[in-house]
């Protein structure tokens, strides 16, 4: 059985890509997220797809019937998939892998899509991912960078980072890519860990526009950026309605948090959750 199932092949020209995987290195659906916004911008359908077969646990990851009419089922099986946008607005041709991260054979999924995006002559990526830290929201994302390129991080004003300890398929699949030739950058959004509930779009946005800046793309984020604004203004008063939360974000604005503070992180994250659902939703 074939891994890659292609329903076309796209006639592209030095085309870039983009990856990002749900899971383990999407806090806050950050990495998700922009995908999710570039693809709302167009019209895409995917071009390819991995065979989920031998990837995924259906035992943890079970597969999710809908109900269409009398009779009819479809089923909702965990994928990864290929996208393609070939628009002249945005300067080159963009490939998207967007997936969730695989149960099982990491080795063998990251083999697949390298070959996959070499097949299509990418040779510059950007693997997208996301971590909850101790950062407000009031101040600019922290992005980190990973990169084989010694100037990657002065050029482009990223952070570097000396992480050890467990990871996730983003960093699996963007060391196979360095591995096969294709020059590869991984981005790290920091997100607020008292924001664990639903998607940042302010995070998003960040991740958007250096992805932008590293491929020389323009990609539309009017509007994610005006979710943000939303964003904000309802954590603001969720802030007003709450003086540990106020005080703890004034801290982590001076870099002067204590996990030894009087109060609890995990009932902040409860407050702002209780909040925002009170508020109408999120965002």
């Amino acid at each position: 059985m074939e891994d890659v199932l292609w329903y076309r092949k796209p006639l592209l020209s030095d085309p870039v890509a983009i990856l990002a995987f749900e899971g383990w290195s999407d806090a806050g659906n950050t990495a998700s997220g922009c995908i999710e916004n570039i693809c709302g911008n167009y019209d895409v359908e995917p071009f390819a797809e991995l065979n989920s077969e031998g990837f995924y646990n259906y035992q943890m990851r079970r597969p999710v019937v809908e109900v269409k009419a009398i009779g009819e089922r479809n089923f909702h099986w965990p994928q990864t998939s290929f996208y393609s946008i070939e628009d002249y607005k945005l300067k080159r041709e963009i490939i998207m892998v967007f997936g969730e991260e695989p149960s099982m054979k990491w080795k063998k999924y990251s083999e697949n899509i390298s070959n996959t995006l070499m097949d299509l002559g990418v040779k510059r990526a950007v693997t997208l991912g996301a971590f909850f830290g101790q950062v407000a929201h009031t101040l600019p994302v922290p992005i980190f960078g990973v990169s084989d390129d010694p100037t990657f991080h002065s050029r482009f004003n990223v952070l570097p980072t000396n992480y050890s300890g467990p990871t996730g398929i983003t960093s699996v699949v963007g060391h196979d890519l360095r591995k096969n030739g294709i020059e590869t950058s991984g981005l790290w959004a920091a997100v607020p860990h008292y924001l664990s509930s639903g998607a940042y779009p302010k995070g998003i946005g960040a991740l958007l526009n250096k992805t932008s800046e590293i491929l020389k793309i323009d990609i539309d984020d009017s509007g994610i950026q005006s979710e943000g604004q939303q964003f904000e203004t309802k954590i603001s008063k969720a802030m007003e309605n709450s003086q540990d939360l106020a005080e703890y974000v004034s801290k982590l604005e001076e870099a002067e948090v204590n996990i030894e503070d009087s109060f609890s992180e995990d009932n902040l994250v409860e407050q702002i959750e209780d909040f925002l659902n009170n508020e109408g939703g999120e965002f």
